[in-house]
């Protein structure tokens, strides 16, 4: 079913999240609840609501630039507003949420329940928005890995502050040694011309996303996506020295599907662009 109030929309598909950016006209919504939890943060300025009702909370207050609100899975609600508003709206799989619960603390997957919530305000979440936003904007110029881990960050987040049993995050204490996470480097350099996703490589070491995160910027000092990144661009480099490839090839043999998103990347990484390689070589 098409949704009439929304004029303009961009969509981020990640496996558990949806984050959708879109732009709402004035209208009344009776919403009967759904399978996902909603969080929903509002990104301009004039809004002008009439009525928030979630599960039994209510407010008749307008919101403004900034506030959230979350609408927990099968939880009723009504909305009615008489602005255009710009907003951020994410789209949680509550498996996704149990599952991240269980492998960072050991919570029961059925412990795990969201808390709905309206007119909120949080910077973290806020920030973490506004990072998503920019991805958005971008055309997902940071790459799969960063936005895995980005969401890494948000549901972390939730489950700490915005859930009814808050879980204990279990921290791993001990360092791990660089040459743990070689098997890990091995894969990523094998397979730099594909999409490399947080869970399959937290999976060759045997650790959740969100630890694998924590411990391989720990032992590399650098997050994974930035590794991904550096390494994709040097290989870039090294083939684009060789000469043999035309930049369309070698931005499809370093895993960019998008010719000017690999252009950005790499004058962002080296300060020019790949085309200057044709008439002078970098340092």
């Amino acid at each position: 079913m098409k949704e009439t109030w929304i004029s303009q929309r961009r969509t981020l598909q990640l496996s558990g999240l949806t984050v959708d950016h879109h732009i709402s006209e004035p209208t009344e919504l009776d919403f009967p609840g759904c399978n996902h939890h909603l969080l929903c943060l509002l990104l301009s300025d004039g809004n002008q609501q009439k009525m928030t009702r979630i599960g039994e909370q209510e407010s008749e207050k307008s919101q403004i630039k900034g506030d959230f609100w979350i609408c927990a899975a099968k939880t009723s609600g009504l909305w009615a507003w008489d602005s255009t508003d710009e907003s951020l709206m994410f789209i949680i799989d509550p498996l996704f949420l149990s599952r991240t619960a269980a492998q960072v603390s050991g919570l029961d997957a059925s412990h795990v329940e969201l808390r709905s919530t309206i007119s909120a305000r949080d910077p973290h979440i806020d920030a973490i928005a506004r990072l998503f936003q920019l991805e958005l904007d971008t055309g997902g110029m940071g790459g799969l890995l960063y936005t895995e881990s980005l969401m890494q960050v948000l549901v972390i987040h939730l489950l700490r502050q915005y859930c009814t049993l808050q879980p204990k995050i279990q921290h791993i204490t001990k360092s791990f040694p660089l040459h743990r996470f070689q098997p890990v480097l091995d894969y990523i350099h094998n397979y730099l011309d594909r999409p490399l996703h947080l869970a399959e490589l937290a999976a060759i070491v045997g650790m959740s996303q969100y630890h694998f995160c924590r411990l391989f910027k720990q032992s590399l000092g650098i997050a994974p996506y930035q590794y991904v990144l550096q390494q994709r661009m040097e290989k870039a480099k090294e083939l684009l020295q060789q000469g043999k490839h035309n930049i369309a090839e070698i931005s499809l043999l370093v895993g960019c599907t998008d010719q000017s998103r690999f252009a950005r990347q790499f004058k962002k990484h080296f300060g020019v662009t790949p085309g200057a390689l044709l008439s002078k070589k970098l340092p």
